[in-house]
């Protein structure tokens, strides 16, 4: 790293190479262990950050799988929701056919009913018609006697 890269300029660095050369040994060790140790505290600061911005990234992943959290939980939400009207449609179904079966086994009883009242009025229109076949064979025969009963007369 030459000292343009490391922030001194070459006017600079040799300002402080003078400044340096007139210092005490004893006074140039403890500036240098003091610029040693605002290293160490400044690479411990930057380490501290750096894990802490990793700390960041995984809470800002974490919320993201939240996001994808919530919205998978909305759309659950809204998959409960349709579930609910198709039950609800259903269960209208099945009242509704419940009903019409209902309707169906009283119109079934109903349908017994008429067909015995059918039966029934069959039975008397046939003891209707021997009833009348009777009465006419009667009436044919008391014609032929009155006929008989004319010409014998005559």
């Amino acid at each position: 790293m030459n000292s343009e890269e490391s922030g001194v300029s070459e006017d600079g660095g040799e300002a402080l190479a003078t400044r340096l050369a007139g210092m005490a040994p004893e006074r140039l060790a403890e500036e240098v262990i003091s610029v040693w140790e605002e290293v160490i505290r400044l690479e411990e600061e930057l380490a501290s950050e750096r894990q802490g911005r990793r700390a960041l990234e995984m809470d800002f992943a974490a919320l993201d799988q939240d996001g994808s959290t919530r919205a998978r939980v909305v759309e659950l939400e809204e998959e409960l929701r349709v579930s609910e009207s198709s039950v609800a449609r259903l269960e209208a179904r099945l009242a509704n056919e419940k009903q019409r079966r209902a309707d169906d086994e009283g119109g079934a009883s109903r349908t017994v009913e008429l067909q015995e009242e059918n039966a029934r009025l069959l039975r008397s229109e046939e003891e209707q018609v021997t009833l009348i076949l009777d009465l006419e064979s009667q009436l044919e025969r008391l014609i032929t006697e009155i006929e008989k009963l004319k010409n014998s007369s005559q």
